[in-house]
């Protein structure tokens, strides 16, 4: 009798330790399973911050290399036209490049839009300040950058009879949460005259 109590008592123990195994392999894979694992955080955070990083770098590229220029060439003609108008009603400009310059930057001349002294709707919405703003409120908005565009000099000269040289020279800074461009560039692009009379 005393035998059987030892088998079972042995039986019982056995059953006791496999129980306790069973218990502990699956904490084991609940530890696994359910601890964050840092390496993919951090590997995701990365892959983010260089996404976000070619995004911005993307835009200030686009900016310089395109926008500046299109944006130039289009109040050069358009500034150049409305000059057109006014010289045919007011007579000859005595110094075209401050004309030209507060014209393309403003849209003004002599402190006065020059849409109401020629009477045409050529440089509203379309002066170099005006899609300046365009850009810095489209970036903060699709972006979420603050970007500061500092126009320092534009100019114009001849360098054929039918067309003209518009030169841009600017300052400006992207800022973003990962990273910080500050640029400055000189734009020059050529516009056709032909037909401005």
């Amino acid at each position: 009798m005393e035998k059987v109590i030892v088998k079972k008592t042995i039986i019982k123990k056995k059953k006791g330790i496999f129980f306790t195994f069973i218990a502990i392999t699956i904490m084991a894979v609940f530890l696994l399973v359910f601890t964050p694992q840092s390496d993919v955080s951090l590997q995701k955070d990365t892959q983010s911050v260089k996404r976000r990083l070619i995004s911005v770098d993307n835009y200030v590229s686009d900016t310089e290399q395109r926008y500046f220029e299109a944006v130039l060439r289009s109040s050069t003609y358009k500034s150049f036209l409305s000059l057109a108008f006014y010289t045919n009603s007011s007579g000859p400009l005595t110094d075209l490049d401050a004309a030209f310059s507060e014209v393309i930057l403003t849209g003004k001349i002599g402190g006065t839009p020059i849409d109401t002294i020629t009477g045409k709707k050529i440089m509203e919405n379309n002066s170099l300040g005006y899609w300046s703003n365009s850009v810095i409120e489209l970036a903060r908005g699709q972006l979420n950058v603050n970007t500061t565009i500092s126009i320092k000099n534009v100019s114009v000269y001849q360098n054929n009879p039918w067309s003209i040289i518009s030169q841009m020279s600017l300052n400006y800074t992207v800022v973003s949460e990962v990273a910080k461009w500050e640029k400055k560039s000189t734009i020059i692009t050529v516009v056709g005259i032909e037909g401005i009379h």
